[in-house]
């Protein structure tokens, strides 16, 4: 195949990475300070989403009730 007839390989190219229930994860840009940043990674990205879903559970009942 030449080069001309080739697809271009810049077009979402490999696995996406996926949560436990296989929805989609996107990467998200957030401000940390250093230390923040070496606590984060010392408890593990899996534990910091955990703890900010239940934080936010508990705000949305907060805020329905």
């Amino acid at each position: 195949m030449s080069d001309e007839k080739r697809p271009p390989n810049d077009r979402g190219q490999g696995r996406k990475p996926k949560s436990a229930t296989g929805e989609v994860m996107k990467p998200r840009a957030m401000r940390w300070t250093d230390s923040d940043w070496a606590d984060a990674l010392l408890i593990g990205m899996d534990k910091v989403r955990e703890l900010v879903r239940k934080e936010a559970a508990k705000v949305r009942k907060r805020d329905a009730a």
